[in-house]
């Protein structure tokens, strides 16, 4: 699977990422587009990839903005966000909770049946289906 992590992960995020899974692919949105390309321009773009990837955000704001919520659902992509706090966290907090939540995250995005949003709590480590992508 390929995941690519929007501006408001941390690219140190990704990186550790990288190298500690192997069997997919992990990668920034930078890596790919200039920094500050709107949302509704990458993701229509990401959504024209074969395979599509799915979107990990370091937020939900995309969910909260009708354009963006909008370019999300017709690019048809499953999106994982992080919650509220883990941007207050410390750069070795942050990296060690990442890690330990991956393996589900990948698992709860191969197990979907169609595209889905995913929340991730910086507390419980949980990964909760918040809905469909289709559904937005």
């Amino acid at each position: 699977m390929i995941f690519v992590a929007d501006e408001n992960f941390t690219v140190l995020g990704v990186r550790l990422l990288e190298v500690f899974d192997q069997q997919n692919e992990i990668r920034h949105l930078t890596d790919s587009f200039p920094k500050g390309t709107p949302d509704t321009i990458w993701i229509p773009s990401l959504a024209e990839r074969d395979p599509k990837p799915t979107v990990i955000g370091g937020d939900g704001r995309i969910l909260r903005n009708k354009a963006e919520r909008a370019a999300l659902r017709k690019a048809d992509l499953s999106f994982v966000y992080l919650t509220g706090g883990w941007t207050n966290l410390a750069w070795p907090v942050l990296a060690w909770k990442i890690v330990k939540v991956w393996p589900n995250v990948v698992r709860n995005v191969e197990t979907a049946r169609s595209p889905t949003v995913h929340e991730v709590g910086p507390g419980s480590l949980k990964v909760k289906r918040a809905g469909y992508t289709a559904r937005l």
